[in-house]
């Protein structure tokens, strides 16, 4: 499969990335790309055997695409999909990165098909604590698991097209509902973010710095802390009743730890030790 034009729109991380690996994998033709920044558009603009033109405005971007890939935080992606609906290509395709698809997918369906594109939801699991197209790397998605997610009502080539588009980037494609997407990210990408805060607030309110003292288990336990907070702000508002619903089984599960170190029940805790060293020892 090759796109004679593909649209970028959000050149961060995940879209200069996507960008770069699309080029190098021979995926397109040519490259349009947009981005909210003007210091990030003279960065794509300094980079034309990346990006073959680079728009001031994302309609111009998406125009006369075969496949617009939309990668803005996730607040922001149903306005800009209306926003440049009128400009899409009959038939052409539109997916994003968003990390929560049930409303996203709805949203987008309906207003990018009113003009006759196809959108189907994606969400590459490739993301990083470090953001902006200076960490982009073409590398960025080889063998990470990818998830698309058109509704019931989606176009099956579309769903098709878009998966292939995944793979050919070396991604492992899931497809999967737009519900299933979420409560699933809820429990393996949102709840160990949250994790990773909260352990990262208990330390920094301890009555001594703890920094200097912090090995590779603090480091790597806590990696995602560092993640932008205005784009998990947005992520934990719209997955805000899968990521409750992880949040609750995570507190009960720490309830009964508490409860067994308090009481001295050395099996509990030895059955919650093994039970996890068992699951984590299959990644």
């Amino acid at each position: 499969m090759k796109f004679r034009k593909i649209a970028i729109l959000g050149a961060g991380l995940l879209g200069a990335s996507f960008a770069f690996a699309a080029k190098s994998c021979g995926l397109c033709g040519r490259i349009s790309a947009w981005s909210r920044s003007e210091s990030t558009r003279e960065k794509c603009s300094r980079l034309p055997n990346i990006f073959d033109t680079v728009r001031s405005e994302p309609e111009e971007a998406a125009e006369d695409a075969d496949l617009t890939v939309i990668c803005v935080p996730t607040e922001n992606i149903p306005e800009l999909a209306a926003k440049i609906a009128p400009s899409l290509k009959e038939g052409s395709l539109v997916t994003d990165v968003g990390s929560v698809k049930g409303k996203i997918c709805r949203l987008c369906s309906e207003s990018v098909g009113a003009f006759g594109a196809r959108f189907v939801g994606s969400h590459p699991m490739a993301g990083s604590e470090k953001i902006g197209i200076d960490f982009a790397d073409e590398k960025l998605f080889n063998f990470r698991p990818c998830f698309v997610t058109p509704l019931s009502e989606s176009d099956e080539c579309a769903a098709a097209a878009v998966s292939e588009a995944w793979r050919a980037l070396g991604m492992r494609v899931y497809t999967v509902s737009p519900q299933l997407h979420d409560a699933i990210v809820a429990r393996v990408s949102h709840l160990p973010h949250l994790a990773a805060t909260l352990v990262c607030d208990v330390a920094a309110d301890f009555d001594m710095n703890l920094l200097p003292y912090s090995g590779p288990g603090f480091r790597d336990t806590t990696r995602v802390a560092s993640g932008s907070p205005q784009i998990w702000e947005s992520i934990v508002a719209d997955n805000r009743d899968e990521i409750l619903s992880a949040l609750g089984d995570f507190s009960s599960r720490l309830g009964a730890l508490i409860g067994a170190i308090k009481s001295g029940d050395k099996g509990g805790v030895s059955s919650a030790l093994k039970k996890a060293k068992a699951f984590r020892d299959k990644l």
